[in-house]
């Protein structure tokens, strides 16, 4: 599991769209995705502990547009019905046999 920390702060007037690198810890190069099978995306609020909102690769939301890139979009019309307030991120990969943690963070959604 590799932690994070934050992402840019994203509004809810507006589109949020977002490129993030993995790198491998082994060799330090960006991470071959090709066997993953799902990416989970979740705002999960930290007091409440629940999920606001959750975004998948097999839902169209995510994508891995090259090697050890992840990037996902949300419309403004999704990010209106948020509360501006601190998420914690999560990121999970998935492939044939294991779900890891990539990315456990935060990001600010603000007006």
């Amino acid at each position: 599991m590799a932690a994070m920390g934050s992402l840019p702060p994203a509004s809810i007037h507006g589109t949020w769209s977002e490129n993030v690198e993995i790198w491998s810890v082994d060799d330090d190069t960006l991470m071959d995705l090709t066997s993953v099978t799902e990416i989970t995306l979740k705002l999960r609020d930290p007091v409440s502990r629940i999920d606001e909102l959750t975004l998948t690769m097999t839902g169209g939301d995510i994508i891995i547009p090259s090697t050890g890139i992840i990037q996902w979009r949300v419309e403004v019309g999704t990010m209106g019905v948020l509360v501006p307030k601190l998420y914690e991120v999560i990121l999970l990969l998935a492939d044939a046999t294991d779900t890891v943690p990539v990315i456990l963070g935060t990001v600010s959604i603000v007006e």
